[in-house]
């Protein structure tokens, strides 16, 4: 009986180490066949989608028009237009002040995210991203997805293959050896699906990559540079970090607050990653848990997501 159940588990162990090696590979594929990147150097928008997608573009907007003098966001996380303010031309500014003229000249912060990240403003940023090659379209995915999944299978399978030798009693070294791969193997398969589904969550490609490894070498984070103009003083630092960034205590905790009550999502089709940013980078999203390269960021609540929600999502 040994021989045939370590045969079986031997079988399993290079059916998942097959699928895992195939993953890796059209990972890798996907994520390196996109190469143009033609424009000129990036917007703060652009940066806050590849760091942190539409939820890091609206906290962007928000820190930008707060500091302007556009908005004010009281007690609660409630924002509100300033009267006579000059409006933005902005496409992703002039959606936040537009939300909230819909709305009466006020709403919840939580409330207009959602609305903001789900525009069309913001969706017209994402796809301005596609075109420079800096983001992965979702349906270049779908191959990896699908390993992904059959990992996962075949994973399970041979983890209840070993608990089965385990509950049957392993008899003999063939018996024990089969234990023992089928364990391995079967951990090996879980690692490496908990790994890939973290990087299938980030949509950027290797030139969004490296567009945000340099933003990231030029503009240090704390560093928060002094200039006139607010894209480079404030609009950068919060899209590559995180509201923290603002450096204004009482604005950055009404922002999270809303956020850590879980009162609206900042969610987008395609959005995604976490990705995270992809296909790479830790979880895509603006959620206090991290970014593209594994950094941390400071916008507080929600979490990273996955799949269409895009990288986008936490209230």
């Amino acid at each position: 009986m040994g021989f045939p159940l370590f045969v079986i588990a031997f079988a399993a162990a290079l059916a998942i180490v097959f699928t895992a090696f195939t993953l890796g590979r059209e990972h890798r594929r996907v994520r390196s066949a996109v190469t143009r990147h033609h424009g000129g150097p990036p917007t703060p928008y652009e940066l806050a989608y590849l760091s942190g997608g539409p939820r890091r573009v609206v906290n962007t907007a928000l820190g930008m028009l707060a500091k302007a003098g556009v908005i004010r966001v009281s007690r609660g996380g409630q924002v509100s237009l300033v009267a006579g303010a000059v409006p933005s031309p902005d496409p992703i500014e002039h959606a936040v002040t537009a939300a909230l003229a819909q709305r009466g000249g006020a709403a919840p912060v939580g409330e207009l995210r959602h609305a903001v990240a789900a525009g069309q403003a913001v969706d017209g940023l994402r796809y301005r991203l596609l075109g420079l090659g800096l983001l992965v379209p979702e349906s270049a995915l779908d191959h990896a997805r699908g390993l992904l999944n059959r990992l996962l299978v075949t994973s399970i399978v041979t983890l209840v293959l070993a608990v089965g030798i385990l509950i049957a009693g392993a008899r003999g070294r063939l018996g024990a050896a089969a234990l023992l791969v089928g364990l391995i193997a079967a951990l090996l398969g879980l690692s490496v699906y908990a790994r890939h589904k973290r990087l299938l969550r980030d949509v950027l490609s290797h030139a969004g990559h490296d567009v945000l490894t340099s933003a990231r070498g030029t503009y240090v984070r704390g560093a928060r540079p002094v200039a006139p103009d607010l894209a480079f003083a404030v609009g950068i630092p919060v899209a590559l970090y995180g509201l923290g960034e603002l450096d204004e205590p009482g604005l950055v905790e009404e922002l999270q607050r809303q956020s850590a009550s879980g009162s609206g999502s900042g969610c987008a089709v395609g959005a995604c990653g976490g990705g995270g940013g992809d296909f790479g980078s830790g979880s895509w999203g603006d959620s206090g848990g991290g970014s593209s390269d594994g950094g941390g960021s400071s916008d507080g609540g929600g979490s990273g997501c996955g799949g269409g929600c895009g990288g986008g999502c936490g209230g």
